[in-house]
């Protein structure tokens, strides 16, 4: 019995540190943010590995998202004699749910995954040390452009896969459900007000804050050579992606 207590002291002891680590790398990319201007080049580099890099994959999943949404909802409203809203189901979907958490979860499995290994592998290979013997800080030369370059490109990549899933959805809609593309598209901008858009910017740049602290601090904090490195690779993805989830809610209960 005393041994559980002292394994459940543990985990929530690991979460409190962890927890506590992540706000605290939070508050000092805030503070880099001021010397973003001699990070540049790095910081646009990191910027291509979020945007551009991942645009394929962003592309794929908004169309095939905007596609199978209009599919599934549109037979049954079909049934109904109702698939003329189709165009307003995908479009608030989209908009408020699925275009900036299947991007995020995106961006954070592929571009988080290898942020947390890359800076792990430097963690153990002492590099961040080297980077300290020398006077530089790795918050400011490694964190900072990660974290400016996730809630630059993350609204702007979440738009884009939104864009496409619209287009993906209107496909189907037009060609196997019989809804005219003018009926499609003006149902569902009629549907969006400014509160859905705001509101998936906003969450669009929490994921992208989110996702970049966890694989920043999980790589900084990586031990045990290349087993660590693993482990932190795959602890960055599931707390990011329980984080987005976490936020979403709370982001759309309080925001939405």
């Amino acid at each position: 019995m005393l041994s559980l207590f002292k394994r459940i002291e543990a985990v929530f002891s690991d979460i409190f540190l962890t927890a506590g680590g992540m706000v605290l790398l939070l508050g000092e990319c805030i503070i880099e943010l001021k010397y973003f201007a001699s990070n540049a080049r790095r910081i646009i580099r990191q910027m291509m590995e979020v945007g551009w890099n991942t645009l394929p994959l962003a592309s794929m999943i908004g169309l095939f998202t905007g596609m199978i949404t209009s599919l599934q909802t549109g037979v049954e409203l079909k049934n109904l004699g109702l698939q003329q809203q189709v165009g307003t189901i995908v479009g608030l979907s989209l908009v408020r749910e699925m275009g900036p958490v299947f991007t995020a979860f995106i961006v954070a499995a592929r571009v988080g995954a290898s942020w947390a290994a890359e800076l792990g592998a430097m963690s153990v290979s002492e590099e961040i040390d080297a980077l300290r013997s020398l006077g530089i800080r790795p918050v400011r030369f490694l964190a900072m452009p990660r974290f400016l370059a996730a809630i630059t490109m993350q609204p702007i990549l979440t738009v884009y896969s939104i864009v496409v899933g619209i287009w993906g959805g209107a496909l189907v809609s037009v060609n196997y459900l019989g809804v005219s593309r003018h009926v499609y598209y003006k149902r569902l901008f009629d549907s969006l007000a400014m509160i859905d858009l705001r509101l998936c910017l906003w969450k669009a740049l929490v994921f992208g804050a989110l996702f970049s602290i966890v694989s920043c601090y999980t790589g900084l904090t990586t031990t045990n050579g290349a087993e660590g490195v693993g482990r932190s690779t795959t602890r960055a993805v599931v707390i990011s992606l329980s984080l987005v989830l976490v936020a979403d809610y709370f982001i759309t209960r309080f925001l939405g």
